[in-house]
């Protein structure tokens, strides 16, 4: 069998790679449904199926260069540092003008990848705004991570949402923070709200449940496979991505088909971006 990397590859070389991934075994602040800190290897070991060739792109994106780092050690019960961990080692990627993949984990992550990337705008795929301004007593949680971006300067839009509280409405309509709910939306109006250049955060929980079950915190009413997909191509064509993660995969035991799906989505994504 192949190794455990990113996707599964035999050789892999840094110099060369346009695309750098790092997993994050993180989910300190998770407030329902826990074990996102075992997505970044359940991911790994299911890419080890994937094909290398894509036929929908009738490409193989591999070939653009794909690093797989090993697994960043998250700061124990210490939200804040993890992220600036994470952060520290998604601005050496930057400076040596390769894309940071990050790979969760919990959303908060998220942060570190768009303070090292500096975007325009940035665009979060979930079920959930993640707006609130802090949770539990504490800012840094993967519920106010979508706030935290915003208060880096970026223009954030959140598409897919199904679940928003009063308070997280109020600052959106307060600070030009951007809400597309799920299905009520179409792609045009989400690549229209993104200019310059993008971050692009995908919570699996974006996902409708019955194609998406791995997750912490699952929300009923979720977008399609092909919806993604579709949403995700159209900012690849129009849009200069700058780095992107896919985070909030939690694994339920001999459940494989949720890990393969999120790592075939990763893999995408590096070819349309």
């Amino acid at each position: 069998m192949p190794p455990y990397n990113f996707p599964g590859q035999e050789e892999q070389d840094y110099d060369s790679a346009g695309y750098v991934v790092v997993p994050v075994p993180f989910d300190s602040t998770a407030c329902y449904g826990g074990n996102a800190r075992n997505g970044p290897l359940a991911v790994m070991q299911a890419s080890r199926q994937l094909s290398f060739y894509d036929w929908e792109s009738k490409s193989a994106p591999i070939e653009k260069g794909i690093f797989c780092m090993r697994e960043l050690e998250p700061v124990r019960g210490d939200a804040r540092l993890t992220v600036e961990r994470v952060r520290q080692a998604c601005e050496e990627i930057v400076d040596d003008n390769k894309k940071p993949v990050l790979l969760g984990g919990e959303h908060l992550i998220s942060l570190g990848g768009v303070q090292a990337c500096k975007p325009d705008s940035v665009l979060v795929l979930d079920a959930h705004a993640d707006a609130w301004n802090e949770l539990e007593g504490s800012k840094w949680s993967h519920a106010c991570v979508s706030r935290r971006m915003h208060e880096e300067g970026a223009c954030v839009s959140v598409a897919g949402v199904r679940s928003i509280s009063e308070e997280e409405l109020d600052y959106s309509k307060k600070k030009g923070f951007n809400v597309f709910y799920a299905n009520k939306s179409t792609v045009g109006d989400v690549v229209k709200s993104l200019k310059g250049r993008v971050y692009i955060s995908v919570d699996v929980d974006v996902l409708d449940p019955s194609v998406m079950p791995s997750t912490g915190t699952p929300e009923p009413g979720g977008l399609s496979w092909e919806q993604v997909c579709s949403l995700l191509e159209a900012i690849g064509q129009k849009r200069k991505v700058v780095g992107f993660d896919l985070v909030e995969l939690a694994p339920i035991p001999f459940l494989e088909a949720p890990n393969y799906l999120a790592a075939k989505l990763l893999y995408k994504m590096v070819g349309w971006f």
